[in-house]
């Protein structure tokens, strides 16, 4: 069964992958729904997608599968309720890698956050679970959050980010 499950998602982001798209927004434009995912974003391996990502409200899954992110100054934001799930990305160049706000919840896993302001930043009340995650050379903080959130942070490797690895704000 699990290998099944495997096959299907590869062959739902081989497919998936063979629509070409520059950005990361024509990528989620052209986005169809799959594994629970309104939209199911799987990029091709070795490509640089450029610009950031709003949502708000909708259940998003980006299977990076080592495709870089380059943010551009931009973000990957996810608001209200909205779910986004990133596996295998490499996020650079963004104010805020991955920024949630309001409900928001979060499973980054596999990933790179380098060269950003922020690699992560959660102001929400929702759950942020990171595992697996290099955090370097981001300007600010690797990982950044208030006190509402519930973070849940496995094998993190936060290194060389100038204002901190780990912050948490909590009101005084």
């Amino acid at each position: 069964m699990k290998k099944q499950f495997y096959a299907l998602i590869a062959g739902i982001c081989f497919f998936t992958g063979l629509l070409s798209a520059e950005t990361l927004q024509q990528a989620y434009q052209e986005a169809l729904p799959g594994l629970g995912y309104d939209r199911l974003i799987c990029l091709t391996p070795g490509e640089i997608y450029t610009g950031g990502l709003a949502i708000a409200n909708e259940k998003i899954g980006i299977k990076g599968q080592g495709a870089i992110l380059d943010l551009q100054g931009g973000m990957i934001s996810a608001t209200g309720s909205a779910v986004i799930d990133l596996d295998g990305c490499v996020v650079i160049n963004g104010s805020r890698g991955l920024n949630l706000e309001g409900k928001a919840h979060s499973l980054v896993t596999h990933c790179t956050f380098y060269g950003n302001q922020y690699g992560i930043y959660a102001f929400t009340i929702g759950i942020v679970e990171v595992m697996n995650t290099i955090l370097a050379n981001n300007t600010t903080y690797g990982f950044a959050c208030d006190e509402n959130t519930t973070c849940i942070l496995h094998y993190l490797d936060a290194y060389q980010n100038p204002g901190g690895n780990y912050m948490a704000w909590c009101e005084s």
